[in-house]
């Protein structure tokens, strides 16, 4: 019975061997079938991931092309401020602040996110750098160039001695601020490049053009920025001026004629030239010249916006008129709380006539601000006057508060007032 059961046991030992063979060799085949489908899974990623850290790459260059674009002005304002007046310099500066300000949040707008969360931070920190520090550069320019900024020395007793301190002071501040933008810039350069070289070398970050906003190190110095500070201080074309004037003075209804006005004479003189001729003998001519000398004479009479003084401005009978003004800013500064002013004031002789009822008017009207080489043109409302009046009209622009009496004199501060005599014709 014994060789029996080692007989019958042969067969079912190959027939287990078989199978162990066989699931060993599908094992290693599904094996070998995972591992090439992981290959091709994170070969898919790699692939993925460097088209992506590429188109990165490509957005973010136009940005940092503006960026550096943007450097210029930084330069201009720095390094040219001698051939700058005060409109320019606070223009550049204002594009400065703007364009940085637009430069950081043109990150937002990326259509791709950066390869690495430190990438991205860097770039961020950057562009944020720039933008505060052209904030500060502009901060510091206005302490330098501000109301008080003429030399320390200006004025005298107690009133000098504290616009002294307050130039001292405001030339310190200025230094200070501009020494901390330029610290700010430099850090801006230096993340700069640690962004570039945070980017994967398959991304093509060699296509990412230099960004250097800071040039010359010595020029952010302490001792640099002082001398420059007194510069800004010191410049008559950088200090405020603020000007305000009425450009034109006309009215509603038109003025008619002007009287009083020099008449200009005018004397054109023409000459004439005929010739004569005659044959008196064969082959022989004789000829003879004469000129004459014509002279005219013109008057010519000149209607003006804002007529000379002496000269009186006729207009139509009417029971009401309206002064159009004309207001520019001639000054390198915004002017606020302009306001503009007319008033008719009754001359003397018009009191024994009929139109004795002529009572001194007056109407005011808030313009608001206007920038540098800005005008406005205002009409103000109706001022009430009698036929056969004679009036002296008063118009003004000033700033502050709006006048409450009749303005008869130069504004306080900035402004104009204009005189100008009219008389309203009899029905």
């Amino acid at each position: 019975m014994t060789t029996g059961w080692r007989r019958g046991s042969f067969p079912s030992a190959r027939r287990s061997s078989k199978r162990i063979a066989a699931v060993v060799v599908a094992v290693v085949v599904f094996a070998v079938v995972i591992a090439e489908v992981a290959a091709d899974v994170v070969d898919s990623r790699g692939r993925a991931g460097r088209v992506a850290a590429q188109t990165y790459v490509a957005e973010v260059v136009p940005v940092i092309d503006e960026s550096t674009i943007l450097a210029s002005t930084l330069h201009l304002v720095r390094d040219s401020t001698a051939s700058l007046d005060r409109t320019d310099l606070e223009g550049a500066l204002g594009r400065l602040v703007a364009g940085t300000s637009q430069n950081l949040a043109q990150l937002g707008t990326l259509g791709v996110p950066a390869p690495t969360l430190r990438s991205e931070q860097l770039l961020q920190a950057t562009l944020a750098a720039r933008a505060g520090a052209a904030r500060t550069l502009t901060g510091a320019v206005a302490f330098a160039i501000g109301p008080t900024s003429l030399s320390p020395s200006s004025g005298s007793g107690s009133g000098g001695s504290a616009l002294a301190a307050q130039v001292v002071q405001a030339r310190a501040r200025a230094v200070v601020l501009i020494v901390q933008a330029g610290k700010d810039l430099t850090l801006s350069d230096r993340d700069y490049r640690s962004f570039v070289l945070s980017l994967p070398r398959s991304s093509g970050r060699g296509r990412l053009p230099a960004s250097r906003w800071v040039t010359e190190p010595a020029s952010w110095s302490k001792a640099s920025v002082t001398t420059w500070v007194a510069q800004l201080s010191n410049m008559p074309e950088l200090q405020i001026h603020e000007d305000l004037v009425i450009v034109a003075v006309s009215v509603q209804p038109p003025v008619v004629r002007i009287t009083g006005l020099p008449t200009t004479t005018t004397i054109f003189t023409t000459t004439s030239t005929s010739t004569t001729t005659s044959t008196t003998v064969p082959g022989a001519t004789t000829s003879s010249t004469t000129t004459s000398t014509t002279t005219s004479t013109s008057s010519t009479t000149t209607t003006l916006q804002l007529p000379p003084l002496g000269s009186t401005s006729v207009l139509p009978p009417t029971q009401r008129v309206s002064v159009v003004l004309v207001v520019a800013n001639t000054g390198n500064v915004q002017i606020s709380g302009i306001w503009a002013a007319a008033s008719v004031v009754p001359e003397p002789s018009t009191g024994g006539h009929p139109g004795s009822r002529a009572r001194t008017r007056s109407t005011v009207v808030r313009i608001g601000r206007l920038a540098p080489a800005a005008s406005v043109e205002v009409t103000l409302l109706p001022l009430a006057v009698v036929a056969g009046g004679a009036y002296t009209l008063w118009a003004s622009v000033g700033t502050g508060s709006l006048p409450v009496e009749p303005v008869t004199s130069p504004p306080k501060g900035v402004g104009q007032i204009d005189e100008v005599k009219i008389k309203v014709a009899l029905g």
